[in-house]
């Protein structure tokens, strides 16, 4: 079985503090501050989001990320609700947010400032956010825009208990969407009791109180679903990828179809994920045999067949290196599958070579071949690159001349002799 590369990105996400004055001398230093929770982002690697393509800050900042805020009485339990935040989006370069949140005063064990104040409860929010941000009808969590596949839903503005994100997988290349939900890296930081907030790394953020003016809380977000990739390589006169094309000859591909059985179709993902740096998937259910196909303007453009021109005036076409198949570093997005899945993969493609001395100036030989591969399991977070090598065998030629054998003999007399 075929040992896949795997590779993980993931991008953070800082939730930043600013302050306001307030006048109350018989309040403690640190209580005269008003707190507004404001956000920044930044992505220390590339990732992917919302649209097709690599998600780097400022494609997040256009697209935006959902965060819902949960103000409790002591610790967040089952029935809290989203009535400090609901689906709130964070977006442009500013990180700008409406309407603006300040953090609640009122914490469990006072000030440690010479000046405690008297807190009446312990007042504690918890965070949760997801990317690409979906508008929805807060009511109902039901999409403002088209919903038949990628995000369908979220949990509404009334539900008790954990923020969810419901998802239908696509076989359109175009509606690839790769959800991810935000988890801590543990860093711990001081609250104004004195207390000292200490996250559990590669999970929310649960039970805060009130920071520090200037702390921040980073958002990391994590990739929810399993990608699919394709690349291609070609192997010329050799039984492994690499070698050296001669006169000129391209390899360009038509399409590649991949045929992926026994996938599930929706799943429904918790943000408050109970194992770390873990998409808690909820409800996955349906299974659908998806058909995935790359073509046309889906082509990398360097590898794409130009049709039925000279090699001369094709692309450069699949070489010794190993290329992007799919156009813009696009890919597809599936569900988490625990166990083995089998991918029958088809390509179509064309192996061209200029000669003067043909009809049309060229030889194009088109060839389409299909062989299955096995994905030992599909994990969120990872990516799952099918590598087709190409290969190709130059024709050779060896000769030899026999020699002559014998044949009949006849013999004629001119003149005969007496």
């Amino acid at each position: 079985m075929k040992k896949l590369v795997f590779l993980a990105a993931s991008a953070a996400v800082i939730l930043a503090s600013c302050a306001k004055i307030e006048n109350d001398a018989n309040v403690a230093t640190t209580d005269k501050v008003a707190v507004p929770v404001g956000f920044s982002a930044y992505s220390g690697q590339a990732t992917k989001a919302g649209t097709p393509g690599e998600l780097t800050t400022s494609s997040l900042q256009a697209a935006g990320f959902g965060v819902f805020g949960y103000q409790t009485t002591g610790d967040y339990s089952a029935a809290a609700t989203p009535n400090f935040m609901y689906n709130t989006k964070v977006s442009t370069a500013s990180w700008t947010y409406s309407p603006i949140k300040y953090w609640p005063n009122q914490i469990a064990a006072g000030n440690t400032d010479g000046q405690p104040a008297t807190a009446f409860q312990a007042d504690k929010v918890t965070f949760f956010a997801y990317a690409p941000h979906v508008p929805v009808a807060a009511a109902t969590g039901v999409p403002t825009g088209d919903a038949s596949t990628g995000i369908t839903a979220l949990t509404n503005n009334a539900a008790a208990g954990d923020p969810k994100v419901s998802f239908k997988v696509s076989n359109d290349l175009n509606s690839q969407i790769d959800l991810v939900w935000a988890v801590s890296n543990g860093a711990a930081w001081t609250n104004v009791a004195g207390g000292t907030n200490t996250p559990t790394s590669g999970r929310p953020y649960l039970n805060l109180q009130k920071p520090a003016i200037g702390t921040a809380i980073h958002f990391y977000f994590k990739h929810a679903l399993s990608q699919i990739n394709l690349t291609a390589v070609a192997a010329y006169n050799q039984t492994t990828a690499g070698g050296t094309a001669k006169d000129g000859v391209k390899i360009t591909i038509e399409s590649v179809e991949l045929k992926v059985p026994g996938l599930a179709e929706t799943g429904t993902l918790n943000l408050n994920n109970t194992t770390a740096n873990t998409a808690l998937w909820e409800g996955v259910s349906g299974t659908t045999d998806l058909t995935l196909t790359v073509s046309g303007d889906n082509l990398n453009a360097a590898l794409k067949d130009g049709g039925d021109v000279l090699a001369s005036a094709q692309p450069a076409g699949v070489t010794a290196s190993e290329t992007d198949v799919i156009v813009d570093g696009k890919y597809y997005t599936v569900l988490p599958k625990a166990d083995e899945t089998v991918v029958t993969v088809k390509v179509v493609y064309y192996v061209t070579t200029d000669d003067a001395d043909l009809a049309g100036g060229k030889s194009r030989v088109k060839n389409e071949i299909q062989k299955t591969v096995s994905l030992e399991k599909l994990e969120a977070g990872k990516k799952n690159t099918i590598k087709m090598i190409l290969g190709v065998s130059e024709v050779k030629f060896e000769a030899e001349v026999s020699d002559w054998a014998d044949g009949l003999t006849g013999e004629v007399n001119l003149p005969v002799n007496s």
